[in-house]
């Protein structure tokens, strides 16, 4: 078996809004701080982070954002845990709302591709 060779490549069909690296970096923040791909985060502090009103209109725009943050992005010759994949599909996180916050579920396979891949990074640049 040969070397996998990484090549960068441009991930994102375009660039992500204001808001949703707003969002991305603040749970990436999260996730340096606390050494934890798992969070909750209260949705008062989401309201907080992007200076909205508690309303369901609100929230319906964060959802938005949270959705424009995980859209599924495709890698190509994509290596993690030793495996080797011609074409991998990841996003950035999973996520569910509840009432007063949000489980989030960064992932690993994003924070390489991020890392490793992406010459359109968002996270660490």
């Amino acid at each position: 078996m040969g070397i996998h060779k990484v090549q960068k490549q441009k991930l994102l069909n375009e660039p992500l809004s204001d808001e949703a690296l707003k969002l991305g970096r603040a749970i990436y923040n999260t996730y340096l701080e606390n050494e934890e791909l798992e969070m909750q985060i209260n949705i008062s502090k989401l309201f907080k982070l992007f200076k909205l009103n508690a309303t369901n209109d609100s929230l319906a725009y964060i959802k938005s954002i949270f959705m424009e943050l995980t859209e599924p992005i495709i890698v190509k010759n994509f290596k993690f845990w030793n495996n080797i994949y011609p074409m991998r599909i990841v996003t950035f996180c999973i996520y569910r709302f509840h009432d007063d916050y949000v489980d989030i579920e960064l992932s690993e396979e994003f924070l390489e591709v991020e890392k490793t891949y992406m010459i359109d990074n968002f996270l660490t640049n």
